[in-house]
Formats: structure tokens, C-alpha cells, sequence
């Protein structure tokens, strides 16, 4: 954290491998998407969680940083690999605020879901599956194979595709009491 002259004020350590942060419209709250993606050659495999940073005073920030371990998974929220969890699979994305700041949403690609993050108590209340598209319907048509020698645009019965929804923003239209999202 910077003053109006750049001098640094504060800082705090998150999550494993941070993707987005977000902010509070009061700028108050500050919410980060720690991927802990995988390394390369698997060696290394950091839990994804998130963080809420709290500005206390004007010089002074503190953290929480939340893991994915007994957390609600509302659908079927996808968690794969050998011997993998929710704590140990799930990688956060991007994060939107709800206009208020009450809540924040972030996304969890691979795992076709959106967590919600209560920021008053820096706790994520559930995850909750994107479900997923039927292919079989003539509207979701697609042409699954680049092989076969040409354009085949067609349904496909029991063939279903994940969202898998990457950024994420929030809005709220006149009238209405809650937010929308849109991935």
C-alpha cells in the first residue's frame, strides 16, 4: 500500500500465486484470487485460495487468507486427480465485488464453479458448479474433430462441455435487490 506520493505504507503476504485483486469501491477491502496452480512437471503443487485484505487506519492492512477445506460444493463442482480435495484442487481465477461490497465471486476455472466470499467474516460460504452445456441440442451444435476431412456441424447425444468460466463482473440494475454476475 502506497500514500497519494508514493511512499509505502504497508503490505501484506497472500496465497500462493495471486491472479487478480479487486477492490471495494471505498477501497477498503481488497480481495485476491491466489491460483496455486501446479508446476510444470508437477513437483510442486500449491493449495488456491483467497485473500481479504483489510485496510486498518490509513497505514495498516490486515489479511485472511482462506482455503478451500470444508467449504460447501453446491452441484458438481469438479475435483480431479489422484487422491484430490476441494483444499487441495480448487484454483481461483478472478474476482468481482458486489456493488455494496458485501460479497465477492470468484471464479474457479478447471473446476467449472464460482465461490462466494462473505468479506465481513473473510469466509467463503459455498462453491457452486456452472452445470454444464448439452451438446445434444441443435442450438449447442459444434464440429468436435479437426481429422475428418471437413466442416461437420452437428448435435451430439450425450456429449456435454464445462463452462469453465475465467473473469467474471459484477452489476446491478435499477430496481433489483441482489447483483448479477456474468462470466
Amino acid at each position: 500500500m502506497f500514500d497519494t506520493n508514493g511512499v509505502h505504507l504497508d503490505s501484506v503476504t497472500v496465497g500462493a500465486q495471486p491472479d487478480m485483486v479487486a477492490a471495494t469501491a471505498g477501497g477498503k477491502r481488497f480481495v485476491s484470487a491466489n491460483e496455486g496452480e501446479p508446476s510444470d512437471d508437477g513437483t510442486v503443487d500449491p493449495a488456491g485460495s483467497v485473500s481479504v485484505a483489510t485496510m486498518r487506519n490509513c497505514d495498516e492492512l490486515r489479511v485472511a487468507t482462506i482455503g478451500f477445506g470444508g467449504v460447501p460444493l453446491i452441484g458438481d463442482v469438479r475435483v480431479f486427480g489422484p487422491g484430490a480435495t476441494a483444499a487441495t484442487n480448487l484454483e481461483p481465477e478472478y474476482v468481482s465485488i458486489a456493488p455494496g461490497g458485501a460479497t465477492a465471486q470468484v471464479t474457479v476455472q478447471e473446476a467449472n464453479a464460482v465461490a462466494t466470499v462473505d468479506l465481513a467474516s473473510a469466509t467463503i460460504s459455498s462453491v457452486r458448479s456452472l452445470g454444464y452445456k448439452n451438446l445434444g441440442l441443435a442450438g449447442n451444435a459444434l464440429d468436435p474433430s479437426d481429422k475428418d476431412g471437413g466442416i461437420n456441424i452437428a448435435p451430439w447425444s450425450n456429449v456435454f462441455g464445462m463452462y469453465q468460466p475465467d473473469a467474471i463482473a459484477s452489476y446491478k440494475l435499477p430496481g433489483e435487490l441482489e447483483p448479477r454476475y456474468i462470466t
